[in-house]
């Protein structure tokens, strides 16, 4: 796991300078702070900051293949490298490491671009054809790597963090609108933007190509459309394990030890229960818990942990941890922070590098298999939308506190058309909310019919598949990649440790898509053919509890112990005076939250970190 960067002046061919790579490098130390390297050939410079995870010794990185005409840096893990390595092997290729880097340059020689169909794991890297004066710039299927990368004129730049690409850039960088108010809808940019104008990261999936002829960037893997009709439950819940527990095996494939982030919920507790099975020891597992009661799911992972005899550790956030931590993690993801559990996690992923460098977790299972709420309430929209609208709309709006689920559920239900409900279910502000929190004259310069669009994009790529699967597809290439993932990677490799996530092996991925519609959820229960396929390996309890989900009690924390550090950021002058916003709405979302008479905690999330990540701005 690592950090790269690099430069490309291909159109004015000007030497890359070396000073920019060593300080993109320093930006993103944590990434890989057991090493670093860069290579410099004319108008190329490569840049690479490693933590090694496998082959320590033999995996400095930029490397080459053996008469040096190929070069790459690369971030990720190759899972199924040991296959690949004796078929090269067979066709005249020496390996001078033991890595998965160096097979990745001998299948490209082999294969060119197509190499990437061999490759099976997590992945961003850019490799520099000498021969052909040609950068190939990839990012892995699912997304799990992030990759941004920005073309100035006839020069191309990229790193794997936002902070590193800022060192890399001769222009100045300007904060684009667009961004920042599709971020008041999504709570983080979808993919390709971000909230630098022209600073683009790389769709997952895709590759980029630049050379003297330009740069063009091409999709190389897409889920598949069609469903299998032909077995039964049973069997597919039975394949379903089988290919879960050959994600899992190869996923342990590691030099140093690893661990196990264990919520107590199905999918990471399934993720312990194979490793156990397949003989990892010690078993090693860390999970993040709060003080209040609701929250918590420590008595979950402890019984987990219990029944499979792992090595436990727990850590408990609270509110000062938040305080302490929130504008180091905004300045380290250069953005916003999207959640709240961006906080508890990188405190768990510190907890947890003080024994490994590699933990696995749950992450995806719930976009596979449709685990969350929304998947079986969007059912109901139909019927929703046989009441009037301004009805439903007025009676959410009554719904107390203590059912702000149904609240959730009931706004966006109340939404006609299909992409505007979508995008509704992870919004921080309704349309409405935007139109009354944003300036007018903020407004009038952004596209506001651009959220619904985003998601219009992926429904019509997939206007062929059953309501279900439509919602599946868009979140496994907007939600998971552009929040979830790019939360794991950045949290965890801030603490230098990598993360591996077996639910999204891209074969697993590809069968889940296939498995029908009326198998994934049945009746109001959601995961339906998930829990038949865990039935073995996790008790009743795990498999029967509703969804807690991951979240951060910060609604309580914002009217107690935040409570001056909500009204310092947000109703501070500076503030008030950038002009995105209007004060009075801004005040009436604080005072609705602190005197209970609404639960505003998303919105204030959002635009606490949006002020903390101005404020940074304005010093950088």
């Amino acid at each position: 796991m690592c950090g790269i960067c690099g430069i490309y002046n291909f159109g004015t061919l000007a030497p890359a300078a070396e000073a920019a790579l060593a300080r993109a490098m320093s930006a993103m130390r944590h990434r890989g702070p057991d090493d670093n390297g860069s290579y410099l050939d004319g108008e190329l410079g490569l840049g690479n900051c490693r933590l090694s995870i496998i082959d320590l010794p033999g995996g400095h990185q930029p490397i080459s293949n053996e008469d040096e005409t190929l070069w790459i840096t690369f971030n990720g893990e190759i899972y199924n490298y040991r296959e690949l390595r004796p078929e090269l092997e067979s066709r005249g290729h020496r390996f001078r490491t033991s890595t998965d880097t160096e097979v990745i340059l001998q299948l490209y020689e082999e294969h060119g671009v197509s190499c990437l169909d061999r490759l099976r794991g997590m992945f961003a890297f850019a490799l520099w054809d000498r021969r052909q004066r040609r950068l190939l710039l990839t990012r892995d299927r699912l997304g799990v790597k992030p990759l941004f990368y920005r073309l100035e004129g006839g020069r191309l730049i990229f790193a794997s963090e936002l902070r590193a690409l800022r060192e890399l850039t001769e222009q100045p960088l300007e904060i684009d609108s667009q961004a920042v108010y599709d971020f008041f809808c999504f709570r983080y940019v979808p993919a390709p933007h971000t909230f630098f104008r022209g600073v683009q990261k790389l769709l997952p999936g895709h590759f980029l190509v630049a050379g003297a002829k330009g740069a063009r960037t091409e999709v190389y893997w897409d889920l598949p459309a069609e469903e299998d009709s032909g077995q039964s439950v049973e069997d597919i819940a039975s394949e379903t394990v089988e290919r879960l527990r050959e994600s899992v095996r190869l996923r342990l494939i590691a030099d140093v030890p690893l661990g196990v982030f264990l919520s107590g919920g199905m999918d990471s507790s399934a993720v312990v229960a194979l490793m156990a099975e397949l003989g990892a020891r010690p078993l090693r597992t860390f999970t993040v818990g709060f003080e209040e009661s609701g929250y918590s799911e420590l008595p979950f992972a402890r019984r987990i942990a219990e029944r499979y005899s792992t090595e436990h550790q727990e850590i408990v956030v609270g509110p000062r941890d938040l305080s302490e931590d929130l504008p180091r993690l905004v300045a380290l993801r250069d953005e916003p922070v999207a959640e709240p559990t961006d906080v508890a996690l990188y405190r768990l992923a510190r907890l947890a590098s003080g024994s490994v460098k590699v933990v696995l977790a749950g992450e995806g299972g719930d976009e596979l298999f449709a685990g969350y709420p929304k998947y079986v309430a969007d059912r109901f929209a139909g019927l929703v939308s046989a009441v009037p609208e301004k009805v439903t709309r007025a009676l959410a709006r009554r719904l107390p506190y203590r059912l702000r689920r149904a609240k959730l559920a009931l706004q966006a239900l109340s939404i006609r058309d299909e992409p505007e409900r979508f995008a509704a279910w992870f919004a921080s502000f309704s349309g409405e909310d935007r139109a009354s929190l944003l300036a007018p004259e903020f407004l009038a310069q952004v596209d506001l019919a651009h959220p619904a669009r985003t998601f219009s994009s992926y429904l019509e790529k997939a206007r062929d598949r059953s309501p279900l699967k439509r919602m599946l597809y868009a979140d496994l290439k907007i939600w998971l990649p552009d929040n979830l993932l790019l939360r794991g990677d950045h949290m965890t490799m801030a603490a230098s440790i990598e993360e591996r996530l077996p639910f999204l092996d891209h074969k697993l991925v590809e069968f889940a898509a296939r498995i029908p519609t009326p198998m994934l959820t049945r009746g109001l229960q959601t995961k339906s053919l998930l829990r038949r396929a865990l039935r073995r390996y996790l008790p009743e309890e795990a498999l029967g509890r509703r969804k807690v989900g991951f979240t951060v009690p910060v609604g309580e924390w914002f009217r107690k112990p935040l409570k001056s550090l909500v009204m310092d950021l947000l109703l501070s002058p500076e503030a008030r005076g950038r002009g995105y916003f209007n004060s009075a709405s801004v005040e009436q979302i604080v005072r609705e939250h602190l005197d209970g008479i609404q639960d505003r905690q998303k919105q204030l999330w959002a635009l606490m970190n949006f002020e903390l990540w101005c404020r940074q701005l304005a010093r950088s």
